[in-house]
C-alpha cells in the first residue's frame, strides 16, 4: 500500500507498527527527497493482499498527528 499524508518526521521506524496490528509487513519504507527529508508518504508491503485490504479499510481517511492519511494499493504492487 501506499500512504500519504504521513508526518514529515515519521520513519519506517515510526511507520512499520502504525501498521502491524493489520497483519505481517514485509517491508516499510519512508519516501525521502534528495535532501534526506521525509516527503510525507511511504509503502507499507504485506504478505497478503487480504491484510493490505484490511489497512486501507481501517486507516485511509483516519486523522495522525493533525494530518489526514490517505491510504491505497501501491499500482506498482
Amino acid at each position: 500500500i501506499v500512504v500519504h499524508g504521513l508526518p514529515f518526521a515519521y520513519k519506517w521506524q515510526d511507520l512499520k507498527p502504525l501498521f502491524e496490528g493489520v497483519g505481517e509487513i514485509e517491508r516499510a519504507d519512508i519516501v525521502q527527497g534528495r535532501d534526506g527529508r521525509s516527503r510525507g508518504y511511504g509503502t507499507v508491503r504485506f504478505t497478503t493482499l487480504e491484510a493490505a485490504a484490511a489497512a486501507i479499510e481501517q486507516f485511509n481517511g483516519t486523522e495522525l498527528e493533525g494530518r489526514t492519511l490517505s491510504v491505497k494499493l501501491d499500482a506498482y504492487a
